[in-house]
Formats: C-alpha cells, structure tokens, sequence
C-alpha cells in the first residue's frame, strides 16, 4: 500500500503574510473612476432606484384597490350576519 505524506500547512504568519502581499498587490490594480464618471453613474443608480419604487408604488396601490374591491364585492354577494 502506498504512502501519502500530507502536505505541511504553512504556519499562520506566513499564511498573514502572503494575504497582505496578495492584498497589496490587488490593491495597486484597482482603477478609480473619474470624477465624470462617478457622477454619471450616480445619476444612473438615482433614477433607477427612483423608477424601481415608482413601479413598487403602482403594484402596491394596484394590489391594495383590487383587493379592497374584492373585499366589497365578497361583502355585497355574502349576507350579513
């Protein structure tokens, strides 16, 4: 039967280590945006959320009708008492 020898883990300050290495390294790849582009992309996020809840606004006011309208309607065909 063939032996496998585990692989020794590193020690846990050469693992740190290698993370703030990797990390410095991503980091001096991130690319900022103008500050242009910073404000286009705000205006983007700002009209898209403000559509968004406009949409939810005009579900929410369609369902709460209907579902009143259906509530009077059971109320008119059922009996009272």
């Amino acid at each position: 039967m063939a032996e496998t020898t585990k692989a020794k883990k590193p020690s846990i300050f050469t693992r740190i280590k290698k993370f703030w290495k990797d990390y410095r390294s991503e980091f001096k790849k991130l690319v900022w945006p103008t500050p242009k582009q910073l404000l286009k992309n705000s205006a983007v996020v700002l009209v898209s959320v403000i559509v968004v809840g406009a949409v939810l606004f005009l579900v929410d006011l369609g369902a709460n009708t209907g579902f009143h309208e259906l509530q009077e309607l059971i109320k008119s065909i059922m009996p009272a008492g």
